[in-house]
């Protein structure tokens, strides 16, 4: 402690109550007014944060303002009641700092870097976190005198995270997210031949230079996409090239080792039966061994009350399968949670009533390893839990779904459609084969309409494959959507207007096994679906700047 200046300060603080859960870059735009009223204008910068693996909760969190060693001392588990220290450093201190980690004996450390927005006020402090290693989320805490008094401090929370609109994890919830995710992250040396860490070195350069203006202040979604072609030919050549196969070939490829990690993200509510089916038709693709060492399966199970841990502890899968369990927040809340702790480069987006096709992995990961920015879609057939498929499925007899089934080659539009579908406009009532009629999505760009669909509305997530970084530059699934309809249309808005080509697979397909309703009447997802539209035609309106977080050029 010798060198470090006077002005240093140990603050002990009482006990700390917090609540959190996830956010998206959009949803934070939208209520960033209401909070700054609460709470003043927010504080921004770019952070990073250390954890010291010991028998204490010891971190050095850097930003703006400077440098801080934290310990917490846990006094509560169960509901996540802590004490908290803090030692203060300037920035041009970090050295400091670090020298007396070292005499401490913590040489090594875990890194998390994230851009925060923050406020304080009284005994209160609000952060929204952007691109931590669990994703995008916000965080609420006030310190209190006495741990009589942690309920009631709790509840208080709870109702201030409403009032914005917001969903917060539990605590189990949360701990089993932060285990998971942090669970195969090795620590770092702070100093390697007397230098600091790359990120130590990226925040104070960062915070140095200031905020760069961001890009896409006054550029809409809706109008990339008046612009913005689907004609992917060149990609077609670019493909043929390299793997000397035809990129909308309808025969099966070679099984190769493509080396590449990929992340298959299952929500999954109530849905034991078919994600039983769902999880045997992964164990049956075909893939070369190595390349199948490298696929993790990611349920995410959101608040099911049907057994579902209790058959996924009991099946003997051979699969790398990871399960978190949420309280019952929406399937959205559960494919950002699920993206945010997958470590693939590729995503795969599957539903727990989906059964593959036993190539459809091996076409999907052949057509990302060599293609960039696309996104591809998986074409499905209806069935039935009685269908005759179920039975030789289970007999591990491959089946071939019929892909031409799915509306994407053919339907006849609905007068009674065009009330919902009020987010497209010159809507034709007729027999629609887009496939066909947009060249295979070649012709498709540009804001044209086919029936009541045009390009960002045939991507539907229950079969879809595409980068982490494009989902993540786009924010993820937007949270403002509530209920049922439109989310998946608003990603592919944002992924065609972040530079991505859509493009079909037609060399496999899927099987989708049909249901009860799971989240009430038809009635109730009718008065969903057009509450979403409205939220739809309002974001692709605003500036990407408001949108993305990471604009496109």
């Amino acid at each position: 402690m010798r060198n470090l200046s006077n002005k240093n300060l140990i603050e002990t603080k009482t006990l700390e109550c917090e609540v959190r859960g996830c956010i998206t870059m959009c949803d934070f735009n939208e209520i960033k007014t209401v909070i700054e009223q609460d709470w003043g204008k927010l504080d921004e910068s770019p952070e990073l944060v250390i954890f010291f693996k010991n028998n204490y909760d010891l971190r050095l969190k850097i930003n703006k303002h400077g440098c801080s060693l934290i310990l917490k001392k846990t006094i509560d588990k169960k509901i996540g009641i802590r004490k908290e220290a803090e030692l203060k450093f300037k920035l041009n201190q970090i050295p400091n700092a670090i020298n007396f980690l070292n005499q401490l004996g913590n040489k090594q450390g875990l890194f998390s870097y994230c851009h925060r927005f923050n406020g304080s006020k009284n005994n209160q402090n609000i952060s929204i976190k952007f691109n931590t290693r669990i994703g995008d989320l916000f965080e609420i805490e006030q310190m209190v005198e006495k741990k009589s008094d942690y309920k009631k401090i709790h509840c208080k929370l709870t109702k201030l995270v409403a009032k914005y609109g917001l969903k917060i994890w539990s605590q189990q919830i949360y701990q089993q997210i932060i285990e998971k995710s942090w669970k195969n992250v090795m620590p770092e040396p702070l100093l390697k031949n007397n230098t600091l860490h790359p990120l130590i070195k990226k925040i104070v350069s960062e915070i140095n230079k200031g905020n760069k203006s961001k890009k896409g202040a006054a550029t809409s979604i809706a109008s990339i996409l008046k612009q913005r072609s689907n004609d992917y030919s060149a990609l077609e050549y670019k493909f043929k090239k390299k793997s000397l196969t035809d990129l909308l070939s309808c025969n099966h490829s070679k099984i190769n080792n493509y080396n590449e990690r990929v992340s298959i993200i299952i929500p999954s509510y109530n849905s034991i039966n078919t994600l039983k089916l769902t999880l045997k038709s992964l164990e049956l693709q075909k893939l070369h061994p190595k390349q199948k060492s490298l696929i993790e399966v990611i349920v995410i199970d959101d608040g099911s009350i049907d057994g579902t841990e209790n058959m996924l502890k009991k099946q003997n899968l051979t699969l790398n399968l990871r399960y978190i369990k949420q309280n019952n927040l929406g399937r959205v809340y559960a494919r950002n949670l699920g993206a945010s702790m997958a470590q693939g480069k590729i995503l795969i987006f599957i539903d727990s009533d989906i059964v593959l096709e036993n190539h459809f992995l091996n076409e999907h990961i052949l057509r990302h390893h060599y293609l960039e920015n696309i996104v591809l879609l998986g074409f499905k057939q209806n069935i039935s839990a009685t269908d005759e498929f179920i039975q030789k499925f289970l007999k591990n007899k491959n089946q071939i779904p019929d892909i031409t089934k799915d509306f994407r080659f053919e339907k006849t539009v609905k007068k009674s459609w065009l009330r919902m579908h009020r987010h497209v406009r010159h809507v034709n009532v007729r027999n629609v084969k887009i496939i066909k009629e947009s060249n295979n999505l070649k012709n498709f760009g540009k804001d044209r309409i086919l029936g009541v669909w045009d390009l960002p509305s045939i991507i539907v997530t229950n079969a879809i494959s595409l980068k982490k970084d494009a989902f993540f530059k786009v924010g993820g699934f937007n949270l403002q959507f509530k209920g049922w309809g439109m989310e998946d249309t608003f990603l592919g808005a944002c992924l065609i207007a972040a530079n991505n080509y859509v493009i079909p697979c037609f060399s496999t397909g899927v099987f989708h096994i049909k249901h009860p309703n799971r989240s009430g009447s038809q009635l109730k997802k009718f008065t969903e679906f057009n509450r979403n539209v409205l939220v739809y035609l309002d974001l692709i309106n605003k500036p990407l700047n408001k949108v993305f977080k990471q604009p496109p050029a």
